[in-house]
């Protein structure tokens, strides 16, 4: 019996889209032998010319300008511009495709998607299209399209979003809850993760994140590292930033110089490829509210504090997260700052409030990549 192919396809920038094709890939990879499928995966440039570079710097430095472009770009206007956008990289794409020779392609970034799927209706190719549509409440309606067989989403919003404004079908739409890294699921042991950090008492650890690009906001709890008065440790993850991750680095320099003792305990990690190990070594997380880092942090039962995000493209998730109860939204500087020393001053009150609920929606996406491998099943018959 012939093998089909599928391949797992996303652009080459270290972001969510990137993210959420590992984990599908991932989770795929060790079903081929029993389900007599092969899997593939690749990352193919998206020629967008400086586009990468701005987004990243709004992200970065300008999160709420970010609203402006997300609407200019999200009008019914756009989706024009946006789909002979994405044709500039259809040379690259014809090569993965040509390359695999794929029976199905799982797409997670909306411009290769939207190429893909045009290259198809054109030219009646024959592999079968599905797409991630990849934030789950600030929905974009080029995230659907026509030429595609299957529309992933997050959970039912996403589904009449997609029935009742874009006219897909409804058999072209399937909810699945998010698409989280397998290994975030994994068992760690806490007191190991703990001291590899170099924690070796009982105090409150912190994650402070700005997921794969970082974001300067990172840098407004430090001053409240100053006044604190009980022990806390704080781990920061800056990403590809590195504009923040040396600010971060100053800090901790000029901390030591002009504090006695270790009451807050400083690590300063940059890039997290181990995540599911380091949140495990921690109880609260701070952080940009970008989809993919929330819900690495619900996987690892870790309640989240939103202290900035990306206007227009990140809006649904700041009421995602007090709609679901995975912790709080706090994104003035006074506010985070504020929350922080609350918390060091009461951790467990904190610790504890949300997470039956958190516990709740990991397990909710827990479930996401085996309703992927049904439907699966059906398509490749």
């Amino acid at each position: 019996m012939v093998k089909k192919r599928i391949l797992v396809l996303t652009d080459h920038m270290p972001w969510g889209h990137r993210s959420i094709a590992r984990a599908i890939y991932g989770y795929l990879k060790t079903q081929e032998k029993e389900n007599n499928f092969i899997v593939d995966y690749t990352e193919v440039k998206a020629e967008i010319g400086p586009g990468n570079e701005i987004y990243a710097f709004l992200c970065r430095y300008m999160p709420s300008v970010h609203r402006l472009a997300y609407k200019l770009g999200t009008s019914r206007g756009a989706n024009e511009v946006l789909s002979d956008l994405s044709m500039r990289s259809i040379n690259n794409l014809k090569w993965a495709v040509n390359k695999y020779k794929p029976d199905l392609i799982i797409s997670t970034y909306f411009l290769h998607s939207q190429a893909l799927a045009r290259w198809k209706t054109e030219t009646e190719q024959k592999y079968k299209l599905w797409t991630v549509v990849a934030d789950p409440r600030s929905i974009t309606l080029y995230s659907f399209m026509k030429g595609a067989d299957l529309h992933l989403v997050y959970d039912q919003v996403g589904v009449e979003i997609g029935i009742e404004k874009c006219g897909v079908p409804k058999d072209k739409i399937l909810a699945t809850g998010w698409w989280v890294r397998p290994e975030m699921y994994h068992s760690f042991d806490r007191i190991k993760s703990r001291r590899k950090l170099g924690f070796n008492d009982d105090r409150p650890v912190v994650f402070v994140g700005g997921g794969s690009l970082g974001t300067s906001s990172l840098a407004a709890l430090l001053p409240a590292l100053m006044v604190v008065k009980k022990p806390v440790g704080v781990v920061f993850n800056s990403g590809t930033d590195k504009l923040t991750f040396n600010m971060i680095e100053e800090f901790s320099k000029m901390y030591r110089r002009l504090k006695k003792g270790d009451i807050v305990q400083i690590r300063n990690l940059g890039w997290v490829e181990n995540m599911a190990e380091v949140l495990t070594a921690c109880d609260m997380v701070f952080g940009k509210a970008g989809p993919n880092f929330l819900f690495d942090c619900v996987a690892r039962e870790k309640p989240f504090v939103a202290i900035t995000h990306v206007g227009g493209q990140e809006d649904g998730n700041i009421g995602l997260i007090l709609k679901k109860k995975l912790g709080w939204v706090r994104e003035r500087n006074n506010q985070s700052v504020s929350f922080f020393l609350d918390y060091v001053a009461n951790p467990k009150k904190y610790e504890e409030k949300y997470i039956k609920d958190i516990k709740k929606e990991a397990a909710s996406n827990k479930r996401t990549m085996g309703i992927i491998l049904e439907r699966l099943k059906k398509e490749l018959k």
